[in-house]
């Protein structure tokens, strides 16, 4: 029987990088979208490209009722579970301390932490009965690092991070590890509608030169959920072409 791993928003970019590189990797995926139809089309791709189990989900992150009937469905059509990446998340952009609402507030808390701790729960009760598993939660540089415009994303991943490090001390005994991915920029097809300019101008603010790519990400993800870190657990993995060394903007002092 393959191992499983279950992913949220796997249907393009990152999310869609890490179910390759499992899926490649001789993994079943149960993977999620808002959307049915783009769930089962990536599931179906999948399936067919690498020769492993897949299936697709509509999953709302902002209702606890629909992880729960989703897990159970997982349950239901593989068995068990040994991989979960939450990847999802609301980006809260343009949302500050003066004009946020209440309804910005639930909208990126319950998606980034409300929703990733409920799907934490439920995968920790399927490991559970496995004897083990691995937790890996996307987070990212703004964890610690403020830039106007995103004080609710900032605030949301901050609270992953520390969610991940409790999710470690208490399910060490049952097999279970927990990390996080603190992630920079993630080129996206966001990027590819940037100027040449304007990519050059975000580059030059890296020291390793350039944002990641998908793949970069996917790589750490497979090093987190398999036993190439069976001893690592509570611990962040930061992929972020070196932005959060930078004491001040970073700037290239030759040519």
């Amino acid at each position: 029987m393959n191992k499983v791993i279950f992913i949220t928003g796997a249907t393009k970019n990152t999310g869609l990088a890490i179910a390759e590189k499992f899926a490649e990797n001789g993994y079943d995926v149960a993977l999620t979208s808002r959307r049915t139809d783009d769930a089962q089309k990536t599931a179906s791709y999948l399936s067919e490209k690498y020769g492993i189990q897949s299936v697709g989900y509509a999953l709302d992150l902002q209702s606890v009722d629909s992880i729960k009937d989703v897990f159970a469905e997982v349950r239901h059509d593989f068995g068990r579970l040994d991989v979960f990446v939450g990847n999802s998340a609301n980006l809260g952009v343009d949302v500050d301390i003066l004009n946020a609402t209440e309804e910005d507030f639930d909208s990126v808390i319950d998606v980034n932490l409300k929703g990733n701790f409920f799907c934490a729960q439920q995968s920790a009760m399927i490991m559970k009965e496995n004897g083990g598993g691995s937790i890996v939660m996307i987070g990212s540089v703004h964890y610690s690092q403020a830039i106007w415009g995103r004080v609710l994303y900032t605030a949301s991943k901050g609270g992953l991070v520390s969610l991940v490090k409790s999710l470690a001390v208490e399910l060490g005994e049952f097999g279970i590890r927990a990390n996080t991915i603190i992630a920079g920029a993630i080129h996206t097809e966001r990027w590819d509608v940037q100027t040449p300019e304007q990519t050059a101008k975000r580059r030059a603010q890296y020291p390793a030169g350039r944002e990641s790519f998908g793949e970069e990400i996917a790589n750490g993800a497979f090093y987190l959920g398999t036993d190439l870190s069976a001893t690592v657990t509570g611990t962040e993995l930061t992929i972020d072409s070196g932005i959060s060394i930078c004491l001040l903007p970073y700037k290239k002092h030759y040519e």
